[in-house]
């Protein structure tokens, strides 16, 4: 099983070129908070690093590690999946015109973790429910600023919900931007 889950990100992440197509690929950075399980999250602050992939104008997928800040350097790290939809509006149209500037995010997916069995990484733990309040950027302006995300994790295994927050996340894009159109 664990083969399986390592097998699928890698794809993912060698084959991004695939998910974007003539949208978007960029790398997100930021920062992100776990409530309400402190019996298996010891750190309440983690960076968030991963990729942002365009799908199509409306849709994205991102994979995120939250690695933990303190008490131990990268001591903790779980991996988020995410499949988001913009509501407001296209992200991106895939051409030279810019998509909307600004923009909410409603997505939902899964939190990969090792909380229950170390050593077994990669289990998944949580269904994810996220809202993404304002998105200030686009693909096309090659940065997109994320804030004030809220995410639901239900736990699977404890049958409980938490809150992961992130206050801000910028995603810096390396496809799909106005160099791309030139």
């Amino acid at each position: 099983m664990r083969k399986l889950y390592i097998s699928l990100i890698a794809l993912i992440l060698l084959h991004a070129s695939l998910f974007a197509g003539t949208f978007d690929l960029g790398i997100t950075l930021g920062t992100t908070t776990h409530w309400g399980e402190s019996t298996y999250d010891s750190s309440k602050l983690k960076l968030a690093w991963g990729v942002t992939m365009g799908i199509n104008d409306d849709w994205e997928l991102n994979l995120q590690a939250n690695s933990a800040l303190v008490p131990q350097f990268f001591g903790d790290t779980t991996v988020a999946i995410l499949l988001q939809k913009a509501l407001l509006g296209q992200r991106s149209t895939g051409t030279r015109v810019a998509g909307l500037g600004v923009n909410t995010l409603l997505g939902a997916g899964l939190l990969l973790s090792d909380y229950y069995s170390p050593g077994n990484f990669l289990l998944p733990t949580h269904i994810l429910f996220s809202l993404t309040p304002l998105t200030v950027g686009n693909p096309i302006s090659t940065k997109r600023e994320r804030a004030f995300t809220v995410t639901l994790a239900y736990n699977l295994r404890t049958t409980q919900v938490s809150v992961m927050f992130d206050l801000v996340k910028y995603d810096f894009y390396l496809v799909g931007t106005y160099r791309d159109y030139l």
